[in-house]
């Protein structure tokens, strides 16, 4: 998907609804600025928790397919 916004006078720039409800981006969420080369990447920020929540329920489905499966919180203990 492509979209266009102008920036405005403050370097403001206006996420079009369809990307915003397709990344499920709400008000207040944070986004992540990468630049590469010429471009300017722009990424949902994940926070802590939900990258932890994300890891034990990745971790829960490895149980299903591995005999010895990684446990994620070792790893940041």
């Amino acid at each position: 998907m492509n979209a266009e916004s102008k920036i405005d006078d403050k370097g403001r720039i206006c996420i079009p609804i369809e990307i915003r409800k397709m990344l499920n981006i709400k008000s207040g969420e944070k986004i992540l600025f990468q630049v590469q080369d010429d471009k300017i990447i722009l990424r949902k920020s994940t926070s802590v928790e939900e990258f932890i929540k994300k890891s034990r329920a990745f971790s829960e489905k490895l149980k299903d397919v591995t005999v010895h499966p990684i446990e994620f919180k070792k790893i940041f203990d």
